[in-house]
């Protein structure tokens, strides 16, 4: 039989660690415990969650206590996954769901703090747009009913839902700067206006001159978001049915935000403005995703070398 705890049991458990550790199947602590957590988060990550849950999570273990799913239960598993990526977010559904059972006292070992082997992660190296590329993209959505969002995406560098999201009201046409303050999501066929992602996500940031004044002339008495009507992933799938039928230079909506970034730190913008630009909440981040010197930026580092080897 299948003793659910108290409160009591549920405050002692967080509080010591000798606790008697609470039998419970893993299908049971998601339908009692976990489903109202994730009430919480953002809708989009929700429905992720769940699918994984679903597809991958419950059949192999729904039907086991918490306390019997161990190291070898979940390499096993994982092991069997054709995607290393799928596996990995499987993975980080499971492993949030064993630690919130241990930190709310259902859970004496969490087994998610051992070494567990996990797939190689594949190297992503995303598409990018240089400068020259950018400026013909620009010039190629000349007149287009997207091309004041392609203006605002490119310039700003915004996630793909906060350029959804950037209404004609949020843009001061005088000083060309610009609220982002919401996020425009399409998620299980509906749309989802959410609120930026972090605390330094909700910024003001300056558009370029030429943007200004494109802008300005495209506005004519426009209200409303800057996509128009249009849902988000329809405007996605404007954007590069449009490139490819003018034969411009395309890369998915998200790495316009990468293209940016990168064209930045390679002009010699500094990293810290970068990542002030970009709404992050650690430099870290910037480094890691965005900090990928060009060919002849390496090149030029090693002629500096080569100077100082010879003593010229």
């Amino acid at each position: 039989m299948v003793r659910k705890p108290t409160r009591d049991t549920e405050r002692i458990g967080r509080e010591t660690c000798g606790f008697s550790e609470v039998e419970m199947l893993l299908q049971e602590f998601w339908d009692d415990r976990y489903v109202g957590y994730c009430e919480r988060l953002r809708e989009v990550t929700r429905v992720g969650y769940e699918s994984a849950w679903r597809c991958h999570v419950e059949p192999v273990f729904g039907s086991m206590e918490l306390a019997d799913i161990g190291v070898d239960d979940i390499e096993l598993w994982l092991s069997g996954f054709a995607s290393p990526g799928a596996a990995r977010k499987a993975w980080a559904v499971l492993r949030q769901m064993l630690r919130k059972a241990a930190k709310w006292g259902y859970l004496e070992v969490d087994v998610t703090r051992l070494e567990i082997d996990l797939p190689a992660k594949p190297l992503y190296v995303p598409r990018l747009l240089t400068i020259g590329q950018t400026r013909r993209q620009l010039q190629g959505f000349y007149g287009h009913a997207l091309e004041a969002w392609l203006i605002v995406d490119s310039c700003l560098a915004l996630r793909p839902e906060e350029g959804y999201g950037v209404d004609w009201a949020d843009i001061d046409m005088r000083s060309g700067i610009t609220h982002i303050q919401r996020g425009v999501q399409w998620v299980a066929g509906h749309e989802v206006v959410v609120p930026p992602k972090t605390e330094l996500s909700d910024r003001f940031l300056p558009l370029p001159r030429f943007a200004v004044r494109r802008l300005r002339e495209i506005r004519n008495g426009r209200k409303g978001r800057i996509i128009g009507d249009l849902t988000p992933s329809q405007a996605a799938r404007r954007y590069a049915s449009w490139c490819k039928k003018e034969s411009l230079p395309y890369v998915p909506v998200q790495n316009l935000r990468h293209s940016w970034a990168t064209n930045a730190l390679e002009a010699g913008v500094n990293i810290a403005v970068v990542s002030k630009f970009l709404g992050h909440t650690d430099i870290k981040t910037t480094a890691r995703f965005y900090l990928r010197p060009e060919i002849a930026s390496l090149k030029e580092a090693q002629s500096i070398w080569e100077r100082a080897l010879i003593g010229q």
